[in-house]
């Protein structure tokens, strides 16, 4: 029997499964018998739930899987055309009960959200199993998990940062679902950025240019760049910051560097890992802060706290020294560009034996981790333990966004006799499946 490649375009029949952890449905053919004479046979698809039958749009190929989105039902073509669909818009042949009517009508038109068929309490069930899933899988347990989510004026319009697309015709908006076309923001302005308050201010590009870089502060000041231009390196942004409690303090950065893209979430974060240096019972520790970016964490901490900090990025210094803190109109004086070293943590063996012998003799007594999704480099931390922290059992502080690589670091550091005695999870990114967690860690030598 020949087996048949599925195209591009193709609208099929299928079955959601299971919801992963990307915010998609792990769906497969309805008829069983097709695996046999099509490939691939494994999908995920945007915008379906567990038990749900469906007919998908087929939008990308691969060898072993394909990814698509629910079809529009008014788009499936003459082989569907006869089906009984169970919602005005969707080509669902069922319904879960779990499915929610979305806030946008640019849901499924637009890569923005991918679970707004959802509702918000929904969203974060799914995503305390995810969580739970991967703690599993890796064996940890910690000894209390919260997830901690926003009140209802936090789930929309959240995001201070984004990159806008342009499309030959000038069209501003996100890409589409498992596209590089541009989908309008919608009519009702987007639910997750402040863009329709903006229109009259986004600049009015030459064709040539399709991506402009879009920071808001939360006083709705908004800073325009072109994406990857010269002039970008060289742009600098305001973002507000409302902690500690009753202070604002005002971070002058360059637009190109990370900063965590819900400001109105930020406070809590902060908070709990405020709440885990305190726990630590250090008093003017040395702190090692790995995947430090421009230093937000540690900078924020010594707001509240007294630390000596040694931190490490990919940031080039002159970067770092661009960054600026104030309150009240006044500069917050900080030498954190002087103790910031430039390294690769991703290239361990590029990582100076001059600067594993700084470590060494700087004897850190708290190690803070922010890394990005890939999370700590397990190469990186096996040079780290061999020569700069042979003795370190000090206590751990792990912020991550990525909970596959959060949970595998973890079991690493359990490995080594460390404890998870907390995580928290926090809901930066309502209606994705992105969240963020906070952990603290102790050694059994050290507890």
């Amino acid at each position: 029997m020949n087996i048949r490649k599925i195209k591009r375009g193709a609208f099929l029949e299928l079955e959601c499964k299971h919801f992963v952890a990307e915010g998609l449905g792990l769906s497969y053919f309805t008829d069983e018998t097709l695996k046999e004479k099509f490939k691939p046979h494994v999908f995920f698809i945007w915008g379906v739930l567990p038990g749900e039958k469906f007919i998908a749009h087929i939008r990308q190929v691969k060898s072993k899987l394909a990814y698509g989105i629910l079809a529009d039902r008014d788009a499936v073509g003459l082989e569907h055309s006869e089906k009984k669909f169970l919602h005005k818009r969707w080509a669902l042949l069922s319904l879960s009960a779990e499915r929610a009517e979305p806030a946008c009508e640019n849901y499924l038109r637009c890569g923005g959200c991918r679970m707004q068929h959802l509702s918000y309490l929904d969203t974060l069930r799914y995503k305390k199993t995810w969580l739970q899933a991967q703690l599993e899988r890796n064996g940890v347990n910690p000894t209390k998990l919260e997830f901690y989510d926003y009140p209802e004026n936090f789930r929309w319009r959240y995001r201070n940062h984004v990159q806008v697309h342009i499309n030959k015709w000038g069209t501003y908006g996100f890409y589409e679902p498992v596209s590089y076309h541009t989908r309008a923001f919608p009519e009702h302005g987007c639910l997750i950025f402040e863009e329709k308050a903006l229109r009259s201010e986004m600049p009015r590009f030459p064709v040539a240019v399709r991506a402009a870089r879009i920071r808001v502060d939360t006083d709705g000041r908004a800073v325009f760049t072109e994406l990857n231009s010269p002039e970008e390196k060289r742009t600098l942004a305001t973002y507000s910051v409302e902690w500690p409690v009753g202070r604002e303090v005002k971070i002058e950065f360059p637009v190109t560097s990370f900063f965590q893209a819900n400001l109105r979430a930020l406070p809590a974060w902060l908070s709990k890992i405020s709440a885990c240096f305190q726990r630590t019972g250090l008093s003017s520790p040395r702190v090692l802060e790995l995947y430090s970016g421009f230093g937000f964490i540690s900078r924020m901490l010594s707001l509240e706290f007294p630390l000596s900090v040694l931190a490490l990025d990919i940031l080039k210094k002159e970067q770092v020294e661009a960054v600026r803190f104030f309150e009240n109109g006044k500069e917050i004086p900080s030498d954190f560009s002087n103790n910031f070293r430039t390294t690769d943590l991703f290239l361990p063996q590029k990582i100076s034996e001059t600067l594993l012998e700084e470590i060494r003799k700087f004897s850190p007594e708290l190690l803070l981790v922010n890394p990005p999704r890939a999370g700590l480099s397990k190469e990186t931390w096996k040079v780290f333990r061999e020569v700069a922290l042979k003795a370190f059992q000090g206590p751990i502080i792990y912020s991550s966004c990525d909970a596959a690589t959060m949970a595998r670091d973890l079991a690493l550091f359990q490995s080594e006799g460390y404890t998870c005695h907390e995580m928290c999870a926090f809901d930066f990114f309502p209606w994705t499946h992105h969240f963020e967690t906070v952990s603290y860690l102790t050694h059994s030598k050290n507890p």
